[in-house]
């Protein structure tokens, strides 16, 4: 059944190309790091910065976090960049939504540098707009900061986009910006780890998209 959506906002990676962050060993290192720095150690690669960003802040110490822990970020984020490929039909859904007159933005908590540089490699730029990375927020997903600006940009209502991603924290992030979630097997998480999280709609692949829209 087609719905009424204006815009889709989608994941990046394991959405719009194949998941690739090495993630156990990243979460490591990083935990070591806020460590150090006096934050807290608990949570994904996404919690720990979200953390020490609201712990660091009142106390005047963003800076030190941020030099602290944006290298290993966007280290791992170009060992990543050396291995993306685009999920299957990810150009060619890009292009049909845009004959259909839908929007298309992208919000990930991976660094512009590598993001920009893999989208322009295989053609999935031209349709995006905004594309929001880590850079471009405090907070990462799961906090709603980025999809929130995502819809300021469209100037469209949160009911108006479909948000699409492949993880937890996409479902987390899309309901706390009050947008309806797709999720696309395959990615980051297995369909089981979403018995308690469901999405509004399941898709098997990208092209299944297009069922959802005008």
């Amino acid at each position: 059944m087609r719905s009424g959506f204006k815009a889709i906002i989608f994941d990046y990676e394991g959405t719009l190309v194949d998941f690739q962050w090495k993630l156990a060993p990243a979460e490591d290192e990083l935990r070591q790091a806020c460590a150090a720095l006096g934050c807290p150690t608990q949570g994904s690669y996404a919690e720990l910065w979200n953390a020490a960003v609201a712990a660091s802040r009142p106390a005047g110490r963003l800076e030190d976090v941020q030099r602290t822990l944006q290298p290993i970020y966007d280290r791992f984020d170009a060992d990543a960049a050396t291995r993306w490929a685009p999920r299957p039909g990810a150009e060619a859904l890009l292009a049909e939504l845009a004959a259909r007159n839908i929007a298309t933005a992208l919000v990930s908590n991976c660094g512009r540098s590598a993001v920009t540089a893999v989208l322009s490699r295989f053609g999935l730029d031209a349709h995006l707009q905004p594309v929001i990375c880590r850079g471009d927020v405090h907070f990462m997903k799961p906090h709603p900061e980025g999809t929130k600006r995502a819809l300021d940009a469209l100037g469209i209502a949160p009911h108006e986009a479909l948000f699409v991603g492949d993880s937890r924290t996409d479902v987390h992030t899309a309901r706390a910006a009050g947008v309806p979630v797709a999720v696309i097997r395959g990615g980051e998480c297995d369909e089981a780890a979403f018995v308690d999280l469901p999405p509004d709609y399941w898709v098997h692949a990208l092209g299944d998209l297009l069922a959802l829209v005008p």
